[in-house]
């Protein structure tokens, strides 16, 4: 692999959030959409104000194909609740142990440009209830 033997760092800190709703049923909403030189997700965090478990399907999107990266269960009320923290997908063992590593060890997500970073839960979520997703996320 060509490189550099200067370390690359993000350039621009970003944000990618999106809610899905019942009307949404199990349709791709983007979360993250790379700058032209790339991106690197630092988390994926996910709450639900749904009164049901819902299976949340992650997906990156390159040249018009979705790719599957990753499925887990988002609990009722995630997040919503003292009783249940948020979740960061990206440590998920569903997740997780398939992806890179930052220098602490932290696990990350490397976009292309060119490629989106999308989820949809498989069943549609109850009328007005919600799961949100938060993505920290820096351009390079």
């Amino acid at each position: 692999m060509a490189g550099t033997s200067t370390p690359i760092f993000p350039q621009s800190i970003k944000n990618g959030a999106v809610q899905i709703a019942n009307s949404d049923a199990s349709n791709l909403k983007t979360i993250v959409t790379p700058g032209a030189n790339g991106a690197r997700v630092d988390s994926l965090l996910v709450s639900s104000t749904d009164t049901t478990a819902r299976d949340l399907q992650l997906v990156v999107t390159k040249g018009g194909v979705d790719y599957i990266i990753g499925t887990l269960s988002v609990p009722a009320n995630t997040g919503n609740t003292n009783a249940l923290a948020m979740i960061n997908a990206l440590l998920h063992a569903n997740i997780g142990p398939f992806l890179s590593s930052d220098t602490n060890g932290n696990k990350v997500l490397f976009l292309e440009s060119g490629s989106v970073l999308k989820a949809r839960t498989l069943t549609t979520v109850t009328s007005a209830r919600f799961i949100n997703l938060f993505a920290s996320y820096g351009d390079f």
